[in-house]
């Protein structure tokens, strides 16, 4: 029960730190939990911890003593801030304040009165305790921090692997011989776990880049926009990130853009260690109109040929992460399968089900 319990939590942590970063970056804000990285909530909420998250909607009420993430780039609020409203109201605006923090946030103008629509978030309280897991931030922290370190995916699996080396060491030859079929649920938890850590690492690398332009028949300027309102009929060559591979590990990069009216220089490259190169597009100013351009700049260790993940991409973009991050955990998956014992438990198992359907089904 205990062992059942484990794995149970397991998973549900695996899943948690899976579904987090794809549905932050797919919604482009903070979604379902979120890991600290500063002490301005302290001791409430701390570096490393990951608190959970509801969406605001319309029928949620804002109000002082609550925790909220809010974000206004072209207000000021650049980085999504996780702070406590200790004042105002939905009209003139929300006074904020980190609970470690002697001023609020409003003190100073360092920022504007929080508005309703810049609120993304509220984290859920039981009593007066916000709904977290303590420590559980420190695993994205810690390969967001390392990502670029040449020894991160081999000491992973090396960990791994010494888990399996100690746990065999330990075992009797009976207990051994007992357990060889349960083996298989460790070796899927493993590959799930490195499946993620490779989503992870890739996901990080990405570059997902959105930017507003105008076109019309007398060019002008948009704050907050560097491209402005172009000229009916022009041309802009635009710069959008300058990429630097400081890892050994070659990867490969692919572009895309939602706006047909933004042509990206390349669609498609790779990098060594130590490359660097600029992803650069050109606005065609064919539509007059205000449009958003959703940009990504996808990068992707080396596991699949470049000409198959593009080809994902042109389907989804999280389809390509994840079918890549998934390629080298297969050996995990396969593992079990090597074993003779397993093989014919799986087979009689399987066809006890078959047996069930067509009893059912006769």
């Amino acid at each position: 029960m205990l062992k059942k319990t484990g794995i149970a939590v397991l998973i549900t942590v695996l899943a948690i730190l899976v579904l987090s970063p794809i549905l932050t970056l797919a919604v482009q804000q903070p979604t379902l939990a979120v890991t600290i990285r500063t002490w301005s909530m302290a001791p409430l909420l701390t570096r490393g911890d990951m608190v959970f998250i509801m969406p605001v909607t319309g029928r949620t009420n804002l109000g002082p003593g609550q925790i909220v993430v809010f974000q206004a780039p072209e207000e000021g609020v650049r980085d999504w801030t996780m702070h406590r409203i200790v004042g105002g109201d939905p009209g003139s605006g929300f006074i904020t304040r980190g609970d470690a923090n002697e001023r609020t946030d409003q003190e100073g103008n360092y920022f504007p009165p929080i508005k309703p629509d810049w609120i993304k978030g509220v984290v859920p309280t039981v009593g007066q305790m916000p709904l977290k897991i303590p420590l559980l931030g420190y695993l994205p922290l810690l390969l967001e921090e390392n990502m670029e370190n040449p020894l991160l995916i081999p000491g992973f699996l090396g960990v791994m692997a010494s888990i399996l080396l100690l746990d065999e060491l330990t075992k009797s030859k009976k207990r051994r011989k007992k357990e060889a079929i349960q083996k298989h649920h460790f070796y899927f938890i493993s590959a799930v776990a490195f499946a993620v850590m490779m989503g992870a690492v890739m996901l990080m690398g990405s570059q997902f880049i959105t930017f507003y332009y105008g076109v019309d028949k007398n060019p002008a300027t948009i704050i907050g926009s560097e491209v402005g309102v172009l000229q009916t009929g022009t041309t802009r060559e635009l710069t959008l990130v300058e990429l630097v591979n400081k890892s050994a590990i070659p990867s490969f990069y692919l572009t895309a853009s939602s706006d047909p009216q933004v042509e990206l220089e390349n669609d498609s490259f790779s990098l060594s260690g130590g490359e660097e190169m600029e992803v650069k597009v050109i606005v065609h100013a064919d539509n007059e109109g205000i449009h958003q351009a959703d940009v990504t700049v996808g990068m992707f260790l080396p596991f699949l040929p470049i000409a198959i993940i593009r080809a994902l991409l042109k389907s989804s973009v999280w389809l390509a992460f994840t079918v890549t991050a998934m390629v080298p955990a297969v050996p995990l998956l396969v593992m079990p399968f090597l074993d003779d014992r397993f093989r014919k438990k799986t087979a009689r198992q399987w066809r006890k089900k078959i047996n069930k359907i067509k009893t059912f089904g006769g």
